[in-house]
């Protein structure tokens, strides 16, 4: 039997990660936690400040329902954790705990790696099988029905929401696939006009989603080549909706390609950004609006307009605070509900950060990451701030931030935010103190070069 002494980060994410092979929101599920309280679990907690009360009763309960194998990978996960001056010991079937510092390569032992790996792998599989025979089209080319939009549309669904789990580097190339296939149907298919054009909408949707897991995977040019033939697509479907989803992540390409000085451009980003506004004027409160003054915020933040940057932020947080008021969750459409609170504090300490302002995108990234957000999306707030941090000067904190994020990194395929720690790992290369980091990221960087 193993007995938790005390339950600290490290536990906490063994119990997750090593024993139950889960994510947050199912952790968060299985134990009756919102995710948020899962997140700070893994990120807070200490040895001087452990999990205690009914929460750590809830993980010691968790722990005993844990089978024979689960028991054995939690125990091997601790037991290779490093030797602390409080550190964990695994003797005689008992763990005492109180390991005081973030996770470290070695706390999870093979967690990070096989472990994550062989749990990506599985589910990857799952999705791409379901998607391959059930979720989206059959192979045979016949006449499209109503039937074939909603599988389609299933099918975006699904991958949208396995993007959230693993990150767009692992789904790309699936969603190009059946991207490939959808247009084939609609260019050799029969179909009556109406439904012509709702399968033309619906193959849109997975243009833009195939061309943001490209962005997130960091190939740019096939991201392009998705968002221009979502446009024609929503162009030949006369659909204003899509034709803004389209613009507003066409925008967020450009806007990053300008940042990364890799050809982008802040007035097209602009421009796209202006579009959407154009096309969704009139329409109730809701967070597309919202969405629209983020894009044009990281617009002026790149062309060094910190009045126009301030202003489109300050509409940014009055319209999402509007949508929470008038938009039920329920009926945001799936790509839009990314777009939090948290989401807005990111792209304002960010856009600081653009205009040199660093002490300030500092004390914003400060709140920010402890604002309410998915996995994902919590360990994007934290590169940034941790990058940010690296670029003040603050190589301690950047590596408070960004260890952490780093980790959970490893459970999510995103060439994109591993570019985010660059400053990070330019800032520790000589020290000592950083060598934990330099090594988690050079095997993730090698392991992108490979994929």
């Amino acid at each position: 039997m193993i007995v938790i002494d005390k339950w600290t980060r490290t536990e906490v994410r063994a119990l997750r990660v090593a024993a139950l092979r889960i994510t947050q929101e199912e952790f968060a599920e299985t134990l009756g936690f919102s995710v948020e309280t899962i997140q700070k679990w893994e990120r807070k907690t200490r040895a001087d400040r452990p999990v205690v009360r009914k929460s750590a009763a809830a993980l010691d309960e968790q722990l005993r329902r844990l089978d024979a194998s689960q028991l054995e990978r939690f125990r091997a996960a601790l037991a290779n954790a490093p030797a602390l001056q409080d550190g964990h010991s695994v003797r005689s079937g008992t763990v005492i705990s109180g390991a005081d510092e973030s996770p470290r390569i070695g706390d999870l032992g093979t967690v990070a790696w096989e472990v994550e790996d062989d749990v990506k792998r599985r589910e990857f599989g799952k999705l791409a099988t379901v998607g391959a025979v059930a979720i989206f089209l059959p192979e045979s080319r016949g006449r499209i029905g109503e039937s074939d939009v909603q599988r389609l549309l299933a099918g975006v669904d699904a991958l949208d929401q396995e993007d959230q789990r693993t990150g767009g580097a692992r789904l790309v190339d699936v969603a190009v696939e059946k991207l490939a296939h959808a247009t084939d149907w609609l260019e050799t298919g029969a179909f009556d006009p109406a439904t012509g054009n709702a399968f033309t909408r619906a193959t849109g949707e997975l243009a833009v989603l195939a061309g943001w897991l490209a962005y997130d995977a960091d190939r740019h040019p096939l991201a392009r080549r998705c968002f221009a033939d979502a446009m024609a697509l929503a162009t030949e479907a006369n659909d204003s909706d899509l034709i803004a989803h389209t613009c507003l992540y066409a925008a967020l390409q450009s806007c990053s390609l300008t940042r990364a000085d890799l050809g982008g451009s802040p007035y097209k980003a602009l421009q796209l950004s202006n579009r959407a506004r154009d096309l969704m004027r009139g329409r109730p409160p809701g967070r597309i609006h919202a969405l629209i003054a983020v894009r044009e915020a990281q617009a002026y933040d790149l062309l060094g307009d910190r009045a126009a940057f301030g202003r489109a932020i300050a509409t940014a947080w009055r319209e999402l605070d509007q949508a929470m008021q008038f938009e039920p969750l329920e009926e945001v459409p799936q790509w839009l509900r990314f777009v939090t609170y948290s989401e807005i504090a990111d792209h304002e300490a960010r856009g600081y950060a653009d205009l040199g302002d660093l002490r300030r995108s500092v004390e914003l990234y400060a709140s920010a990451v402890d604002r309410p957000a998915g996995v994902r999306n919590a360990t994007i707030v934290r590169a940034w701030s941790a990058a940010t941090r690296a670029r003040l000067g603050d190589i301690s904190g950047a590596l408070e931030q960004g260890f952490p994020a780093l980790v959970d990194l490893s459970a999510i395929a995103s060439t994109r935010i591993l570019r985010r720690f660059e400053p990070v790992r330019t800032a520790v290369d000589q020290l000592p103190a950083g060598v934990d980091f330099r090594d988690l990221y050079d095997s993730l960087a090698q392991k992108a070069i490979t994929a």
